[in-house]
């Protein structure tokens, strides 16, 4: 059996490694700017390895360098081990200068010319290993989002189910967690600590967990925020995004923000997402 070989190419700045990453998200084992010297260890190891799937990119280093990549892309088409196709990324000069203004990078070929005959001079460079690509996508007015359709749509190939969505709760008094993408104060709800028998519990125990639900202000919020969030995880997944992260907090993080955590985990599992929760703080000060 053929294994998938993904060859990325084309000008430079115009997008491969944009491009080199839809396919590691898909699975594919991928390495950047390929030396052509190096390609042939490459598909040795992809053999030894039994890696079933792989996407490299490659772009031009030098005037030499684009026959050389020729003739690397020509001899992988008549390698009886791999199933080849070749992806050519392009871009409008006018884009591809303002990414190079924005970045401040040199183009490879404009070292003793300005950027925009660099440009040009790689576009002649690179025209017959255009002309011989399978697939040609202009990133000029291609969003990444738009650039992953196109590609999971020609090579008929599904991201893999990595999605998921991180719950957490926490207590103000020891800081707020830095990697959160959404962080919810629920101090305002009515506090089971000042309760005696329930301060020494927390939100993974049902007298607690009921406490805090058995209020009106608990219930009309947590209803609100529930719709809030699980929309906003559906338009994170939208954009392309693998995971999202809320984190719930209360003041000591062992009653409210536990338990308003614990039941937005039931109800976003329930939507079909693969769903983690942790509490951070709930054994401090024991």
């Amino acid at each position: 059996m053929k294994r998938d070989l993904v060859i990325i190419t084309g000008i430079s700045g115009a997008g491969k490694n944009s491009a080199l990453n839809v396919f590691e998200d898909f699975g594919y084992f991928c390495v950047d700017n390929m030396p052509s010297l190096l390609v042939d260890s490459f598909l040795k190891l992809l053999i030894e390895k039994d890696i079933k799937k792989a996407a490299i990119s490659i772009d031009i280093r030098s005037k030499s360098f684009s026959s050389e990549l020729h003739g690397v892309i020509s001899n992988l088409y008549s390698d009886d081990n791999f199933n080849v196709k070749t992806i050519y990324i392009d871009c409008s000069d006018e884009v591809l200068v303002n990414r190079y203004k924005e970045t401040r990078k040199n183009h490879p070929l404009s070292a003793e010319s300005s950027l925009l005959e660099g440009i040009n001079e790689e576009r002649r460079l690179m025209s017959n290993i255009k002309a011989s690509a399978n697939y040609i996508y202009d990133t000029t007015n291609l969003t990444v989002k738009q650039l992953i359709e196109k590609i999971s749509n020609d090579f008929s190939i599904n991201k893999l189910s990595k999605y998921h969505v991180n719950i957490s709760s926490f207590g103000y008094k020891y800081g707020v967690p830095i990697d959160a993408d959404n962080i919810i104060d629920v101090r305002f709800l009515t506090n089971p600590f000042y309760i005696d028998d329930l301060r020494n519990k927390t939100g993974l125990e049902e007298e607690v967990f009921n406490y805090v639900f058995a209020d009106d202000t608990t219930k009309e919020f947590y209803d609100k925020l529930k719709d809030l969030m699980i929309f906003m995880i559906d338009k994170y997944q939208y954009e392309g995004r693998d995971k999202v992260s809320i984190a719930i907090g209360c003041t000591g993080g062992k009653h409210r923000s536990v338990s308003i955590a614990r039941k937005l985990y039931e109800d976003i599992s329930k939507e079909g997402y693969i769903t983690y929760i942790t509490h951070r703080d709930i054994t401090m000060g024991r």
